[in-house]
Order: C-alpha cells, then sequence, then structure tokens
C-alpha cells in the first residue's frame, strides 16, 4: 500500500472524529424519558437531550464511519490496518476497539417493536440513520414513523443517544491509535 495514502486516511479519519467532537450534539446536558400514563389522558412522555437539529448533524458525520462505501468506514479502516507497516499491536487494538464496538451494538436493549424480540442498539441506531436521515430504507422509514407516532418515541430516543454515545467513545479511543500509528508511519524511512 501507499504510505501517504494511508496516512491520508488515518489523518482523514481524526479529523472527522475531531468535527464530530466539535458538534453542539455534545452541549446538552443529561439525556433521557420520561413516560407515565395519565388516567385522565394516556400515556404522556417527553424526551431530555439534545435536539433534532443536532442530532442530525451529527449523524451526518458519524455515518462516514458507518457505511462501507466511505473509506474512513470502521470495515475499511479496519482493513487498512491488516495492510499497514505498523506494530500488530496498534492493528489488534484498532480491531478490538471495533471488536468492543459491535459486541455493545449487537447486545439488546429493553425496546421491542414486535412480540417476543428485543431491539438491539444497532436495530435502534440504524432505525434512526437509516429511517430518516441518510440513505433513506422505506422499511425503515416506516418503522420509524410508526414509532414517533407513539408515547413511547423518547424512549427510542435516548436508546439512540446511549448508542452514538458507545459509537462516539470508539472513536475517540480509535483515534488515538491513528495517532501512534500515524507517529510509526511518519519514522518509517
Amino acid at each position: 500500500m501507499n504510505q501517504g495514502i494511508d496516512s491520508a486516511a488515518l489523518r482523514l479519519f481524526n479529523q472527522k472524529v475531531e468535527r464530530l467532537l466539535s458538534l453542539s450534539f455534545f452541549k446538552a446536558r443529561g439525556v433521557g424519558a420520561v413516560v407515565e400514563f395519565q388516567r385522565d389522558s394516556g400515556w404522556e412522555s417527553i424526551f431530555v437531550g439534545p435536539d433534532e437539529e443536532s442530532i442530525e448533524a451529527l449523524i451526518l458525520t458519524l455515518r462516514m464511519f458507518m457505511q462501507d462505501n466511505e473509506r474512513i468506514s470502521l470495515r475499511r479502516m479496519r482493513a487498512l490496518y491488516r495492510a499497514l507497516a505498523v506494530s500488530p499491536d496498534l492493528e489488534r487494538a484498532f480491531a478490538s476497539t471495533c471488536a468492543e464496538l459491535n459486541s455493545f451494538l449487537d447486545s439488546d436493549t429493553n425496546l421491542s417493536i414486535e412480540e417476543g424480540r428485543q431491539l438491539s442498539h444497532r436495530e435502534i441506531l440504524d432505525i434512526f440513520v437509516y429511517g430518516s436521515y441518510a440513505h433513506m430504507n422505506e422499511g425503515l422509514h416506516n418503522t420509524l414513523t410508526s414509532i414517533r407516532d407513539t408515547a413511547f418515541f423518547p424512549l427510542f430516543q435516548t436508546y439512540l443517544i446511549v448508542a452514538i454515545n458507545a459509537f462516539v467513545t470508539c472513536l475517540r479511543k480509535l483515534s488515538a491509535v491513528n495517532g501512534q500509528a500515524l507517529k510509526e508511519l511518519d519514522s518509517l524511512p
């Protein structure tokens, strides 16, 4: 592989992580939902957390790490690390951090939209990302629309924020690994 192209991909990844971390999404204090049943009016709910505009702005950058058509997607970056002339420890660190994220995203939430099956964090993330914000999927859009019409929508929003925060925590760690890899690459003759 070309060291200059490889270094450029690592730098772009880190620039996009920095961009992500600078967004207003991270200025919101606290996240959560309150859902309660009122005898006279039925279910009522409220979401506390980042506003819709800041979530959308964050997701438009976050999707660059999710979608394999982007050169800084996590899958493509893992493949890049397998070919980089860096220490095996850095390759393992990158891969294990991605594996931790995947394990979390594949874990169940306590939310369900069909009897007997809980949604994973990844499914909730996908419902929002591909149901509204990026590369619209009709089925996920319909799912999101039907969830949005319920009093339980703030719970879904809360789990979206939890999934996003896990993803961003991973990206911070990966950015640090990239920094070490760049130092190694820059020291090569």
